[in-house]
C-alpha cells in the first residue's frame, strides 16, 4: 500500500493532536469549613512535558507549578494520589480563603479549569449587639434582639428555656423565628430564662441565655382553703406566691398577730424566679392553735394576702354513727348536728362561726372511717 505525502502530513498532525495535554475534569464547587483542610483536584491526561499551575483568579497569584509551592503561604501544598491527578491543598482553611482558583497547563493557548471555593463558618451571637438581662413592668411591651454572625448568615430561633409557651403579636407560639422578638405586653408568667439560638447548617449551633425580669406586685393563693389537724399534730399551711422582685413574706393568725418563728411556729420560703412558695408550720396543734391565717407578700409594686382556716377534729362514740357535730358557740354551749347524708364533710367544716370554739369539728368513729381520716389518739 503507497501512502500519498499528504496523507502521512495528515496522520502526524492527527498524532500530535491526540497526544496533546487536556483537562479531563470539570469545574468543581469545594466547601470547606473555616479551620479545617480543603483540596481541589484537577486531572489532566497526556502532560507530557507540561506543567501544571494553580493560581489564584482574583488576585492573579502563582501558588504551584508542577509539585513546587511558589507562593510563600505555608499552607499551601500539592498533593499528587493518582498520575493523572494534580491537587491543590489549602490547610487551617480561612474565612478569606473563599474564591475562584485556577488549574493551568502551560501550552499555547493555554488550557484553563476553574474551581470555586466556598468557606462556611459556624454560626456565633454577638453578644455586643444582642440584648442583656431585661426589666420590664408587667403589661408592657418589650424587644428583644439577638445578633448572630456566620457563613451562611444564620437563622435566629427563640424558645424559653422551660419549653412553655411565649405571646408574640397575640398568639401563642412555642418558638419564633427571627433576630427580633417584640412581646406586646409582658405578663408575670414570662419571668425567666430565654434562648436564641444561632444555627446555618454548619455545626454546631450556639445559644445565648436572656434572663427576661416581668415586675409584678405580688398575688398569693393558699393551696388549701381549709385545713384539718387533730389535737397534738403539726399542721402546715402553704401559700403560693407570684411576685417580682422579691416579696416580703410574712403570716398572721386570727387576731392580725404577725407569727414569728418559735417552738410554736415554723415558717420557711422557698423561691424559684418570681415564684414563691411559703409554709407556715404550727406544732402540738390545739384548740387555741384554730381559726384562720393569712398568707402576706409585699414589694415596691404592692401588696397582696389570702386566707387559709384551720380547724381541729375531735372523736367521740357517744353521738349517733350517722351524726357529725360541729361544735358551735352559744350561752348554753350546746350542739348543732348535721347529718353526714345531707351535707359532705367539706361543706361541714367550711361552715363560719364566731367564737373560742368556731373551728372545732367532732366526727364520730364511723364518720372518721368515712372519711377517710385516722385517729392519732
Amino acid at each position: 500500500m503507497i501512502i500519498s505525502p499528504l496523507t502521512s502530513f495528515a496522520l502526524k498532525i492527527s498524532r500530535v493532536i491526540e497526544e496533546e495535554p487536556r483537562l479531563a475534569s470539570n469545574e468543581t464547587n469545594v466547601t470547606a469549613v473555616v479551620g479545617r483542610d480543603a483540596i481541589l483536584t484537577c486531572y489532566v491526561k497526556n502532560l507530557q512535558n507540561y506543567k501544571v499551575a494553580w493560581l489564584r483568579v482574583d488576585t492573579q497569584t502563582i501558588l504551584t507549578i508542577g509539585q513546587h509551592v511558589i507562593t510563600k503561604n505555608h499552607r499551601i501544598g500539592v498533593l499528587r494520589t493518582e498520575p493523572q491527578a494534580w491537587s491543590l491543598t489549602l490547610r487551617d482553611v480561612k474565612l478569606n480563603d473563599t474564591g475562584q482558583y485556577m488549574c493551568q497547563i502551560n501550552t499555547e493557548p493555554m488550557k484553563t479549569e476553574i474551581h470555586h471555593l466556598h468557606v462556611y463558618v459556624p454560626p456565633d451571637i454577638v453578644d455586643s449587639d444582642s440584648s442583656g438581662e431585661v426589666v420590664v413592668r408587667e403589661g408592657e411591651s418589650v424587644a428583644l434582639h439577638c445578633a448572630a454572625s456566620g457563613t451562611p448568615q444564620p437563622i435566629v430561633t427563640w424558645k424559653r428555656e422551660d419549653s412553655k409557651w411565649l405571646i408574640v403579636g397575640g398568639k401563642k407560639v412555642i418558638k419564633w423565628e427571627g433576630v427580633w422578638l417584640n412581646i406586646t405586653a409582658a405578663h408575670r408568667d414570662m419571668n425567666g430564662a430565654l434562648l436564641c439560638i444561632a444555627s446555618n447548617g454548619v455545626p454546631p449551633s450556639v445559644s445565648k441565655r436572656i434572663l427576661l425580669h416581668v415586675l409584678c406586685k405580688p398575688r398569693a393563693k393558699v393551696i388549701q382553703k381549709t385545713i384539718t389537724f387533730s389535737a397534738g399534730d403539726a399542721a402546715v399551711l402553704q401559700c403560693h406566691i407570684e411576685a417580682y422582685p422579691s416579696p416580703n413574706i410574712y403570716w398572721t393568725d386570727m387576731y392580725i398577730n404577725r407569727i414569728k418563728n418559735d417552738s410554736k411556729h415554723e415558717t420557711k420560703t422557698i423561691s424559684y424566679g418570681y415564684e414563691h412558695t411559703s409554709r407556715l408550720k404550727i406544732n402540738n396543734v390545739s384548740r387555741d392553735d384554730t381559726g384562720p391565717y393569712q398568707c402576706h407578700a409585699e414589694n415596691l409594686l404592692g401588696s397582696g394576702n389570702d386566707r387559709v382556716t384551720l380547724y381541729m377534729l375531735a372523736t367521740t362514740t357517744a353521738f349517733d354513727s350517722s351524726t357529725v357535730q360541729i361544735m358551735a358557740p352559744s350561752s348554753s354551749e350546746t350542739t348543732t348536728p348535721m347529718n353526714s347524708s345531707n351535707a359532705d364533710f367539706e361543706t361541714v367544716i367550711t361552715e363560719e362561726y364566731s367564737g373560742s370554739d368556731a373551728f372545732g369539728v367532732i366526727l364520730s368513729q364511723h364518720q372518721m372511717q368515712k372519711q377517710g381520716i385516722v385517729s392519732t389518739s
